[in-house]
C-alpha cells in the first residue's frame, strides 16, 4: 500500500536547497564512508578468529541463541556447521550475546579472553553501523544523531531519498529552509527516542526513515483539514483522490502499527511511529498556537507574480486608453517596486519615447542596461537601435547611451545592428578609449556575415584614431584573412 501527497508540482524557481543537500549528504556518506564497511568487517572477523575466540565462544553462543530464538535440533546443527568466517561474523555482531558474555564470571576471570575480545570488538566498532548506528540498549549521542544519515543497503538509501525528495521539496518552501531542517532533525531524534523508550534492544538501527516519517507527519500538520490531492497504489489499483490531509494520518499510523504488531521483517516501525507523531505534533501544535509562520501563498497555490501581473494589466489599460500622462506618473513607482522586469521596461520605454519623458526614459535605460545578456531582451534592444537613428530621439543619441547599447548588442551577438551606434561614437570629437576592443568585436561579427565593406570601415577608423592600439593590428590581420 502506498499513499503519498501529490498536491504541488516541482517548482525549480524555488529549488529545495536543504532537501537536495540532505540527499547529497546521505548519498556521499553511503558511498564514501559506508562503502568501506566490507573491508572493516573482514578485519574484525579476522581479529576475532586470530584471537582464538571462536573455539571459546561457539558452544556458548549456540546455547544462547537457541534459548533466545527457541531453535530446534536441526536449526542448532545448521548453525554449528556454518563456515568459520560466517559464524564468527554472526557471533561478533550479536550485541545481546556480547552483553551476556561480559557478565559471565569465567569471562571476567580470564584476562587473555577479555583482551582478545576487546581487540575484536574494537575492530568491529569501526563499522559504520556500530560506530554511528543507534542501539537502544546502549544509548549514545553519536548513535542518536548519526544513525539518521546511515543506510543498510543501496535499496534502503534509494527508497529513503525518494521519499525525502517527495515530501521535502514542498515542506521546505512552505515552512522555510531552517525551520524545515530543524524539524527534520527533531523528527529523526524523536524516532530513535521512542524506540529507546519502548523497546531497548541490543540491535543497531540506521536510516533516515524516522526523520522522513516526520516529514509525512509535518505534511499532515501543515495542511490539516484542507483537501489535497493524493496518489495511491493499492495492488492493481493506481490513481489519485482528494481528501482532507488529516484523514490520512490514521491510515499512515495504522499501517505502521500493523507492521509493528504483525509484520516479520527488519523494518523499524518504532522509528516510523516516533517520527510520524513528532512531525505532526510539532507542526500542528505550533500552528494552533500561532507560532509557526508558513508560506500560505504557496500552500494555496497563489501565483507569486499575481500582484505584478495586476499592475501590468492596469498599466496596459492606461496605455490602451491613451492616458499616457497617468502611465508616465505611475512609471517610476512601478520601476522601484518591480525592478528589472522586461515586460514593464518594454511598456514604459514606449511611454517615455512617446512623451519624450527624459526622466522616465533614464530610469528605464538604467534598468535595461543592467539586465543579464539574455535573448529575451533582444527585441527591445533592436528597437532602441532603430529608434536611435531618428533625429528627434536626443536622449537615445547621447554617447553614454549609445556606448551601453553597442556593448549590449555585441554581447548578445547582434553587433551588426549596433553599427549605427558605433558610427555615432566614432564621430565624437574626442575618441573614446572603449572603442578599440568594441570595434574589434564588432568587426568579427560583421566578418562572419561577410560584410567586408563594414569591416574595412572599422579597420580604417582604428588605423586613424588608434594607430598604436593592439586591436588595430589584430583587426588588420583579421581583415587580411577575410580577403583570402
Amino acid at each position: 500500500m502506498l499513499i503519498i501527497p501529490a498536491e504541488h508540482p516541482l517548482d525549480w524557481k524555488r529549488p529545495p536547497v536543504i532537501t537536495l543537500l540532505l540527499i547529497l549528504l546521505n548519498t556521499l556518506i553511503y558511498f564514501a564512508y559506508q562503502g568501506s564497511d566490507e573491508a572493516r568487517r573482514e578485519v574484525a572477523v579476522q581479529s576475532y578468529l586470530d584471537g582464538g575466540l571462536l573455539g571459546r565462544e561457539r558452544a556458548l553462543f549456540l546455547e544462547d541463541i537457541a534459548q533466545r530464538e527457541k531453535l530446534d535440533d536441526e536449526q542448532r546443527e545448521y548453525i554449528d556447521h556454518m563456515r568459520r568466517q560466517e559464524l564468527a561474523g554472526w557471533i561478533l555482531h550479536d550485541l545481546q550475546f556480547e552483553h551476556t558474555l561480559h557478565q559471565r564470571s569465567d569471562f571476567r576471570a580470564d584476562q587473555a579472553w577479555q583482551a582478545a575480545r576487546a581487540r575484536a570488538e574494537e575492530a568491529r566498532n569501526q563499522l559504520s553501523t556500530f560506530r554511528f548506528g543507534f542501539i537502544p540498549a546502549q544509548f549514545t549521542l553519536e548513535g542518536l544523531f548519526g544513525a539518521m544519515f546511515l543506510h543498510g543497503s543501496f535499496d534502503h538509501l534509494l527508497g529513503n531519498m525518494l521519499f525525502l525528495f517527495i515530501f521535502g521539496f514542498a515542506l521546505e518552501i512552505a515552512l522555510g529552509r531552517w525551520v524545515y531542517l530543524g524539524l527534520y532533525l527533531l523528527s529523526g531524534l524523536a524516532s530513535h527516542l521512542l524506540w529507546w523508550a519502548l523497546d531497548p534492544v541490543w540491535v543497531t538501527g540506521v536510516g533516515a526513515s524516522g526523520a522522513i516519517s516526520g516529514l509525512m507527519g509535518m505534511y499532515i500538520g501543515v495542511y490539516g483539514l484542507r483537501r489535497i490531492n493524493f496518489f495511491y497504489w493499492l495492488g492493481p489499483l493506481i490513481g489519485y483522490f482528494k481528501a482532507p490531509a488529516l484523514w490520512i494520518l490514521p491510515v499512515w499510523m495504522g499501517k505502521e502499527l500493523y507492521g509493528l504488531l504483525a509484520a516479520d521483517d527488519h523494518v523499524n516501525y518504532y522509528a516510523h511511529l516516533g517520527g510520524l507523531g513528532a512531525g505532526f505534533l510539532t507542526v500542528w501544535l505550533a500552528r494552533l498556537s500561532g507560532r509557526l509562520q508558513m508560506d500560505e501563498a504557496y500552500l494555496l497555490k497563489e501565483d507569486p507574480d499575481a500582484p505584478f501581473k495586476r499592475e501590468l494589466a492596469a498599466l496596459d489599460q492606461l496605455i490602451g486608453q491613451f492616458a499616457l500622462p497617468q502611465a508616465a506618473i505611475r512609471g517610476p513607482d512601478l520601476l522601484t517596486r518591480y525592478p528589472g522586469r522586461l515586460a514593464l521596461l518594454e511598456r514604459l520605454y514606449a511611454v517615455a519615447c512617446g512623451r519624450q519623458d527624459k526622466a522616465l526614459l533614464t530610469q528605464v535605460l538604467k534598468q535595461l542596461f543592467a539586465l543579464p545578456d539574455t535573448p529575451e531582451a533582444r527585441p527591445l534592444l533592436l528597437r532602441m537601435a532603430g529608434d536611435s537613428s531618428e533625429t528627434h530621439r536626443q536622449l537615445l543619441g547621447h554617447p553614454t547611451v549609445q556606448l551601453h547599447l553597442l556593448q549590449k548588442l555585441i554581447r548578445i551577438g547582434e553587433g551588426p545592428h549596433g553599427l549605427t551606434a558605433w558610427r555615432r561614437l566614432s564621430q565624437m570629437p574626442q575618441p573614446l578609449q572603449q572603442l578599440p576592443p568594441l570595434t574589434l568585436q564588432l568587426a568579427k561579427q560583421l566578418g562572419q556575415r561577410r560584410d567586408l565593406r563594414a569591416v574595412s570601415e572599422l579597420a580604417q577608423y582604428l588605423r586613424k584614431a588608434f594607430p598604436e592600439a593592439e586591436q588595430t593590428q589584430q583587426l588588420s590581420f583579421y581583415q587580411q584573412n577575410l580577403a583570402r
